[in-house]
């Protein structure tokens, strides 16, 4: 059963408190890490406190759904006695009833669900996951032997003090993501299970090659804290997916468990993931704490964990100092250059780092005042530190997006947008964000697919697991009419980023553009199945129903989207087509004088009420709209000649002439 099905209480026993609610083992105040399934058994053990439970309901109760051995009850066991030190054969606090199960022996007590006040973090090494020298209840032909975890590196380095201009109150978070580095990087580390009895078979190594950074924990969070879990866990996908040696998930696809109950384990079958990385980290006067643990998705089982207590000294130099000695530690098998990656500072200042961490947050909301607050943090990284180009990026993907969803004039965002860019490429030519950026300014604002494949290229040579950068490219290439690529770009996208509804929607407008209608509607359902507020998927979703003829369905697709979107005008644009193509003429005719009238609210573009007038087969105003589109730089121009809700225009002559222009 699921643990928070039954669990409405904390618990004290002896020195220690046990908050389900809260998943945390605390003794005397300070955090014991454990096992997600440890955890899981302590409570079920706890809940029943002297109670005999017999080894076949633990197993069906912890590890319910999945098919284990009943070595691993011993095994866990035997995790939770070295945690709650009981592991010395005294066992006050389980005991072991032989050949029938296991009992809670210590007195427990309600204390209601709250552990009282943020915890202290233990600064005790997660102990190896190793069975007791002998249960007597185990068949020695069944037990499993686990071997110990890797070694905890040390953390003492040799430090240099910040750069004089610093903040007096300097931002040290990036500690953090130092120590992250550490954990990730022992992925490819040999993690042998051992199976007992008579002699040892040893498995091959299990090798990680895909992984999620979910959201970190932040214990004792204060109001505004709440982006600094998301944001350097951002940090580290980003850093670990520029190394191109092992598939991360990004930000945007584990931004949701952010605050979430579900567990890791859950969280990296979702993701379609090898592992998950997941911790909590906690502040506390001049120290910080953080516990992380790298769990296998496929059993639950911690291939390795570890704690970290720190002071706040030079966390820049302390980072350098970590990611040497695991780069040398490990096989992963870096260049120098990716080694580089890994340890080159994005800023000198922890301050602007801070901003920088908070611009992501937001962005990665990617809603209309998420964007803007990004913006706001992007420039108050470059305001502390004119060198940042991480933070240049941050800025041109905000004007980029704001100019794609019709929140400013493309003319306005989109040489800001590159300016942006350029800036970041001026200050660091093998950022592969920057190149992707550059190639979307390509395609939907210069409208030069041969200078956006480029930079999409450059990209992922850089960074060749980047979804983002294989989506854009994939979505450009079929604007081409190159087909068959646009395709294989599109699917690379959905495998590096299975659970992003914007890559599913741009996969699913790929292949609708090459006029595979059904594979797109199998896509896009899938990305609405993911976010059914995403309304880009429904707007998607409805032109491929549009394709196919079937009306109906198309107009409630395209109705949702104008609804998800508060009446973006695109989404009303592409409504009025419909409307127009199944009969509707008079609804069709009701959006174009809608979006006709002149208003200094809201941003227009003319392609929009194209799509209105091709739809009504008024091709003169439709060409006459698709040359103000033309000068207003309107983004949907880009795909002018492979958009079907224009096939009707495709015979005029001014309609060539006009695509002649667009440099594709």
């Amino acid at each position: 059963m699921q643990m928070e099905t039954f669990v409405k209480h904390a618990y004290r026993f002896g020195p220690f408190l046990l908050d389900p609610r809260e998943r945390l083992l605390l003794h005397e105040g300070l955090v014991v890490p454990l096992t997600p399934k440890a955890f899981e058994l302590l409570v079920f053990l706890v809940e029943r406190e002297g109670h005999l439970i017999d080894k076949a309901e633990l197993l069906q109760a912890v590890w319910r759904g999945s098919v284990v051995e009943e070595g691993n009850l011993p095994v866990t066991i035997s995790v939770l006695r070295k945690a709650l030190n009981d592991d010395r054969g005294l066992h006050k606090y389980i005991e072991t009833v032989s050949k029938r199960g296991y009992r809670f022996v210590a007195d427990v007590t309600q204390v209601g669900g709250s552990s009282g006040g943020p915890p202290r973090q233990r600064v005790d090494e997660v102990p190896a996951i190793e069975p007791e020298d002998k249960d007597p209840d185990t068949d020695p032909k069944e037990g499993i032997s686990i071997g110990p975890l890797p070694p905890s590196l040390p953390l003492t380095s040799t430090t240099r003090p910040l750069s004089t201009d610093a903040s007096p109150r300097p931002f040290r978070w990036k500690l953090l993501t130092a120590a992250l580095a550490v954990g990730i990087l022992l992925i490819p580390l040999v993690i042998i299970p051992r199976r007992g009895g008579g002699t040892a078979h040893i498995p091959a190594a299990v090798e990680v090659r895909s992984l999620a950074v979910l959201p970190f924990q932040i214990l004792g969070a204060k109001s505004g804290d709440e982006y600094m879990g998301v944001g350097m866990a951002d940090a580290l996908i980003t850093r670990l997916g520029n190394t191109g040696k092992i598939v991360v998930r990004p930000t945007a696809s584990v931004q949701k468990y952010m605050g979430s109950s579900i567990s890791p384990q859950s969280a990296g079958s979702e993701q379609g993931v090898d592992a998950v990385i997941n911790g909590c980290i906690q502040r506390q006067a001049d120290r910080v704490r953080l516990t992380l643990q790298l769990i296998r998705v496929r059993d639950g089982v911690q291939l390795w964990g570890e704690t970290f207590d720190e002071p706040y000294t030079d966390t820049f130099a302390l980072e350098d100092s970590l990611s040497e000695r695991v780069a040398q530690s490990i096989r992963l098998g870096v260049s120098g250059e990716e080694a580089h990656r890994l340890t080159k500072r994005p800023t000198e200042r922890p301050d602007a780092y801070e901003a920088y961490l908070k611009g992501r947050f937001f962005w990665n909301k990617r809603t209309e005042k998420g964007i803007e607050k990004g913006l706001e943090y992007f420039r108050q990284a470059i305001a502390l530190d004119p060198k940042f180009a991480e933070a240049y990026v941050g800025i041109a993907d905000c004007y980029g997006i704001l100019a794609f969803y019709a929140v400013l004039p493309p003319r306005e965002a989109f040489p800001a947008a590159r300016e942006a860019a350029k800036k970041a490429l001026e200050l660091d030519n093998g950022l592969a964000e920057a190149h992707t950026t550059m190639g979307f300014i390509n395609f939907y604002y210069d409208w030069n697919g041969a200078e956006a494949t480029k930079e999409f290229q450059r990209s992922l040579a850089d960074n060749p697991n980047y979804a983002t950068a294989h989506s854009w490219f994939g979505v450009s290439l079929a604007a081409k009419g190159n087909y068959a690529e646009a395709d294989a770009e599109a699917h690379r996208a959905m495998e590096e980023d299975p659970l992003s509804p914007i890559i599913a929607s741009n996969a699913g407008w790929a292949v609708s553009l090459s006029g595979n209608a059904d594979k797109a509607i199998e896509i896009l359902k899938k990305a609405i199945e993911i976010d059914p507020n995403f309304a880009r998927a429904h707007l998607r979703l409805g032109r491929a129903y549009e394709q196919k003829q079937l009306y109906r369905a198309a107009i409630s697709e395209f109705e949702q989207a104008v609804k998800l979107s508060d009446g973006e005008p695109c989404y009303k644009g592409s409504l009025g087509h419909a409307y127009a193509i199944s009969g509707q003429a008079d609804r069709a005719r009701h959006l174009l004088q809608a979006l006709e009238k002149p208003t200094e609210k809201k941003y227009v573009p003319s392609y929009a009420i194209a799509l209105i007038y091709a739809g009504l087969g008024d091709k003169d105003n439709a060409v006459s709209w698709l040359q103000r589109a033309y000068e207003d730089r309107s983004t949907g121009m880009a795909f002018l000649r492979t958009d079907p809700e224009l096939n009707s225009l495709h015979s005029d002559p001014r309609f060539e002439d006009l695509s002649r222009r667009i440099s594709f």
